[in-house]
């Protein structure tokens, strides 16, 4: 039992630290995002951001002073990796649950 603890352990520490990096990515886009408004005399850029639980999806639409829409690049996707990271460790989880229950009741 102590060997399934041991990985245990070992895979919700490397399922912490992929969902905290993965987190940070997300974070970065979306600041990246926001970071690229603007409002001059030329026109405001918006920020436009969509998040669901399989993407996050990002981009900007534009209008000049007089109301006119400025065409923008095609919004950039990204999977929303802290939610598949997240079932990964629960299925997880639930493996080393009923690996540890087994080995309970073979002792």
């Amino acid at each position: 039992m102590s060997k399934i603890l041991a990985l245990m352990i070992l895979f919700n520490v490397l399922m912490g630290i992929a969902f905290i990096f993965s987190n940070i990515y997300i974070w970065d886009f979306i600041n990246n995002l926001t970071s690229k408004a603007s409002h001059d005399s030329s026109g405001t850029t918006i920020p436009i951001i969509n998040i669901n639980s399989l993407q996050v999806t990002g981009g900007t639409v534009g209008w000049t002073s007089e109301g006119i829409q400025i065409p923008r690049p095609l919004p950039t996707i990204i999977p929303n990796y802290p939610f598949f990271i997240f079932w990964v460790a629960m299925i997880g989880n639930l493996v080393f649950a009923v690996l540890i229950m087994k080995s309970k009741k073979a002792s």
